[in-house]
Protein backbone atom coordinates (compact mmCIF):
# COMPACT_ATOMS: atom_id res chain seq x y z
CA UNK A 1 0.00 0.00 0.00
CA UNK A 2 1.77 3.11 -1.26
CA UNK A 3 0.05 5.59 1.04
CA UNK A 4 1.25 3.57 4.01
CA UNK A 5 4.80 4.20 2.78
CA UNK A 6 4.00 7.90 2.38
CA UNK A 7 2.58 8.41 5.87
CA UNK A 8 4.54 5.87 7.89
CA UNK A 9 3.65 6.60 11.50
CA UNK A 10 2.73 10.24 10.83
CA UNK A 11 -0.57 11.94 10.02
CA UNK A 12 0.18 15.17 8.13
CA UNK A 13 1.96 15.11 4.77
CA UNK A 14 2.89 18.02 2.52
CA UNK A 15 2.94 17.42 -1.24
CA UNK A 16 4.98 20.13 -2.97
CA UNK A 17 6.10 20.72 -6.52
CA UNK A 18 6.02 23.30 -9.27
CA UNK A 19 3.05 23.63 -11.59
CA UNK A 20 2.66 20.93 -14.27
CA UNK A 21 4.94 18.54 -12.37
CA UNK A 22 2.27 15.81 -12.19
CA UNK A 23 1.05 16.27 -8.60
CA UNK A 24 -2.66 15.75 -9.28
CA UNK A 25 -2.10 12.65 -11.38
CA UNK A 26 0.21 11.26 -8.70
CA UNK A 27 -2.38 11.89 -6.00
CA UNK A 28 -5.05 10.07 -7.94
CA UNK A 29 -2.69 7.15 -8.54
CA UNK A 30 -2.08 6.95 -4.79
CA UNK A 31 -5.83 6.94 -4.14
CA UNK A 32 -6.39 4.21 -6.74
CA UNK A 33 -3.71 2.05 -5.14
CA UNK A 34 -5.20 2.71 -1.70
CA UNK A 35 -8.66 1.63 -2.86
CA UNK A 36 -7.26 -1.65 -4.14
CA UNK A 37 -6.30 -2.45 -0.55
CA UNK A 38 -8.93 -0.53 1.39
CA UNK A 39 -12.39 0.05 -0.08
CA UNK A 40 -14.19 1.41 2.99
CA UNK A 41 -12.16 4.21 4.58
CA UNK A 42 -13.89 7.53 3.78
CA UNK A 43 -11.89 9.92 1.61
CA UNK A 44 -12.73 13.64 1.62
CA UNK A 45 -11.32 15.90 -1.09
CA UNK A 46 -11.10 19.66 -1.52
CA UNK A 47 -9.90 21.88 -4.35
CA UNK A 48 -9.37 19.27 -7.06
CA UNK A 49 -9.69 20.38 -10.67
CA UNK A 50 -12.81 19.10 -12.41
CA UNK A 51 -11.26 16.21 -14.34
CA UNK A 52 -9.67 14.79 -11.19
CA UNK A 53 -12.83 15.35 -9.16
CA UNK A 54 -15.04 13.58 -11.70
CA UNK A 55 -12.63 10.65 -11.74
CA UNK A 56 -12.15 10.23 -7.99
CA UNK A 57 -15.85 10.53 -7.12
CA UNK A 58 -16.45 7.28 -8.99
CA UNK A 59 -14.83 5.42 -6.10
CA UNK A 60 -16.87 4.22 -3.15
CA UNK A 61 -16.90 6.45 -0.05
CA UNK A 62 -15.24 9.46 -1.67
CA UNK A 63 -16.82 12.85 -0.95
CA UNK A 64 -16.17 16.46 -1.93
CA UNK A 65 -16.13 19.16 0.76
CA UNK A 66 -16.10 22.95 0.46
CA UNK A 67 -14.67 23.93 3.85
CA UNK A 68 -13.06 22.70 7.05
CA UNK A 69 -16.37 22.90 8.92
CA UNK A 70 -17.60 19.88 6.92
CA UNK A 71 -14.82 17.80 8.47
CA UNK A 72 -15.72 18.56 12.08
CA UNK A 73 -17.37 15.21 12.86
CA UNK A 74 -15.29 13.00 10.60
CA UNK A 75 -13.01 10.32 11.97
CA UNK A 76 -10.94 7.38 10.73
CA UNK A 77 -10.69 9.12 7.35
CA UNK A 78 -8.26 10.35 4.72
CA UNK A 79 -8.34 14.00 3.64
CA UNK A 80 -6.83 15.29 0.39
CA UNK A 81 -6.75 19.07 0.54
CA UNK A 82 -5.61 20.60 -2.72
CA UNK A 83 -5.60 24.43 -2.92
CA UNK A 84 -4.95 24.32 0.83
CA UNK A 85 -4.41 28.09 0.90
CA UNK A 86 -8.12 28.60 0.20
CA UNK A 87 -8.82 27.00 3.58
CA UNK A 88 -6.55 29.57 5.31
CA UNK A 89 -4.52 26.84 6.99
CA UNK A 90 -1.29 28.63 6.09
CA UNK A 91 -2.36 32.12 7.19
CA UNK A 92 -0.86 33.94 10.17
CA UNK A 93 -4.32 35.32 10.92
CA UNK A 94 -5.70 31.81 11.40
CA UNK A 95 -3.03 30.04 13.44
CA UNK A 96 -5.54 29.17 16.15
CA UNK A 97 -7.75 27.45 13.58
CA UNK A 98 -4.72 25.58 12.24
CA UNK A 99 -3.81 24.37 15.72
CA UNK A 100 -7.37 23.13 16.23
CA UNK A 101 -7.28 21.38 12.86
CA UNK A 102 -4.04 19.56 13.73
CA UNK A 103 -5.50 18.49 17.09
CA UNK A 104 -8.60 17.28 15.26
CA UNK A 105 -6.52 15.17 12.88
CA UNK A 106 -4.93 13.32 15.76
CA UNK A 107 -7.86 13.11 18.18
CA UNK A 108 -10.18 11.75 15.50
CA UNK A 109 -7.69 9.30 13.97
CA UNK A 110 -7.50 11.02 10.59
CA UNK A 111 -4.77 11.44 7.95
CA UNK A 112 -4.29 14.43 5.62
CA UNK A 113 -2.33 15.33 2.48
CA UNK A 114 -1.86 19.08 1.99
CA UNK A 115 -0.94 20.44 -1.41
CA UNK A 116 -1.11 23.60 -3.50
CA UNK A 117 -0.35 24.64 -7.10
CA UNK A 118 1.99 27.32 -5.70
CA UNK A 119 5.21 26.53 -3.87
CA UNK A 120 4.99 29.91 -2.12
CA UNK A 121 2.01 28.67 -0.11
CA UNK A 122 4.26 26.32 1.86
CA UNK A 123 5.34 28.99 4.32
CA UNK A 124 6.63 28.52 7.85
CA UNK A 125 3.09 28.57 9.29
CA UNK A 126 1.90 25.40 7.61
CA UNK A 127 5.39 23.95 7.28
CA UNK A 128 5.70 23.69 11.04
CA UNK A 129 2.79 21.26 11.10
CA UNK A 130 3.90 19.04 8.21
CA UNK A 131 5.63 15.86 9.36
CA UNK A 132 6.55 14.23 6.06
CA UNK A 133 7.12 15.53 2.56
CA UNK A 134 6.35 14.31 -0.94
CA UNK A 135 8.44 16.31 -3.38
CA UNK A 136 8.16 16.87 -7.11
CA UNK A 137 10.32 18.98 -9.41
CA UNK A 138 11.04 22.48 -8.08
CA UNK A 139 13.51 25.32 -8.18
CA UNK A 140 14.81 25.78 -4.66
CA UNK A 141 15.16 29.54 -5.18
CA UNK A 142 11.37 29.71 -5.62
CA UNK A 143 10.74 28.51 -2.07
CA UNK A 144 9.92 30.79 0.85
CA UNK A 145 13.03 31.73 2.84
CA UNK A 146 12.89 30.36 6.37
CA UNK A 147 10.24 27.78 5.50
CA UNK A 148 10.56 24.15 6.48
CA UNK A 149 10.12 23.16 2.83
CA UNK A 150 13.14 25.22 1.81
CA UNK A 151 15.19 23.73 4.64
CA UNK A 152 14.25 20.23 3.47
CA UNK A 153 15.07 21.04 -0.16
CA UNK A 154 18.39 22.76 0.64
CA UNK A 155 19.54 19.96 2.93
CA UNK A 156 18.50 17.24 0.51
CA UNK A 157 21.49 15.84 -1.39
CA UNK A 158 20.05 12.69 -2.91
CA UNK A 159 19.89 11.47 -6.49
CA UNK A 160 17.12 13.89 -7.50
CA UNK A 161 19.16 17.00 -6.60
CA UNK A 162 20.61 19.04 -9.45
CA UNK A 163 22.31 22.36 -8.67
CA UNK A 164 19.54 24.68 -7.41
CA UNK A 165 16.69 22.32 -8.20
CA UNK A 166 15.07 19.01 -7.43
CA UNK A 167 14.06 17.02 -10.50
CA UNK A 168 11.49 14.24 -10.27
CA UNK A 169 9.86 12.59 -13.30
CA UNK A 170 6.11 13.18 -13.66
CA UNK A 171 5.32 9.53 -12.98
CA UNK A 172 7.39 9.43 -9.79
CA UNK A 173 7.32 10.98 -6.32
CA UNK A 174 10.16 11.58 -3.87
CA UNK A 175 9.34 10.77 -0.25
CA UNK A 176 11.53 12.37 2.40
CA UNK A 177 11.31 11.63 6.12
CA UNK A 178 13.60 11.45 9.12
CA UNK A 179 14.72 7.93 8.28
CA UNK A 180 15.27 7.77 4.53
CA UNK A 181 14.39 8.99 1.06
CA UNK A 182 12.50 6.89 -1.44
CA UNK A 183 11.44 7.36 -5.06
CA UNK A 184 8.19 5.63 -5.97
CA UNK A 185 6.94 5.14 -9.52
CA UNK A 186 3.20 5.63 -10.00
CA UNK A 187 0.61 4.73 -12.58
CA UNK A 188 -0.27 7.43 -15.11
CA UNK A 189 -4.02 8.05 -15.18
CA UNK A 190 -4.98 9.51 -18.53
CA UNK A 191 -8.54 10.46 -17.50
CA UNK A 192 -7.19 12.87 -14.89
CA UNK A 193 -4.80 14.70 -17.21
CA UNK A 194 -6.79 17.81 -18.10
CA UNK A 195 -3.82 19.22 -20.02
CA UNK A 196 -4.38 16.70 -22.80
CA UNK A 197 -7.25 18.89 -23.97
CA UNK A 198 -5.20 22.09 -24.01
CA UNK A 199 -4.96 23.71 -27.43
CA UNK A 200 -1.56 24.71 -28.77
CA UNK A 201 -2.28 28.10 -30.34
CA UNK A 202 1.06 28.02 -32.19
CA UNK A 203 0.41 24.77 -34.00
CA UNK A 204 -0.02 25.33 -37.75
CA UNK A 205 -3.60 24.93 -38.91
CA UNK A 206 -3.60 22.21 -41.54
CA UNK A 207 -6.49 23.92 -43.32
CA UNK A 208 -4.37 27.01 -43.84
CA UNK A 209 -0.94 25.45 -44.31
CA UNK A 210 -1.55 24.82 -48.01
CA UNK A 211 -2.32 28.43 -48.79
CA UNK A 212 0.56 30.35 -50.36
CA UNK A 213 -0.68 33.83 -49.59
CA UNK A 214 1.09 35.55 -46.70
CA UNK A 215 -1.82 37.86 -46.08
CA UNK A 216 -3.79 37.55 -42.86
CA UNK A 217 -7.51 38.14 -42.55
CA UNK A 218 -8.20 41.87 -42.62
CA UNK A 219 -5.24 42.64 -44.86
CA UNK A 220 -2.44 42.17 -42.31
CA UNK A 221 0.82 40.32 -42.94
Amino acid sequence: MLLKEVFGDRRIVGFAGEKSSGKTNNLMALVKDFRQHNKDTPIYVFGLEQSALDWILKFKNVYEINGLSQLSNKRDALFILDEMQLLKVNSRKHTEMLDKFVDFIYHHNNWVVLTSPSLREFNSIIGGKIQRWILKSMNISDLVNGSQLKDVAVNYNGRCKSLDSIEVDKDKILIINDEHEKVIELEYIKEVDSKLKNVNIFEIDKKLSGKKSGKLPGGGQ
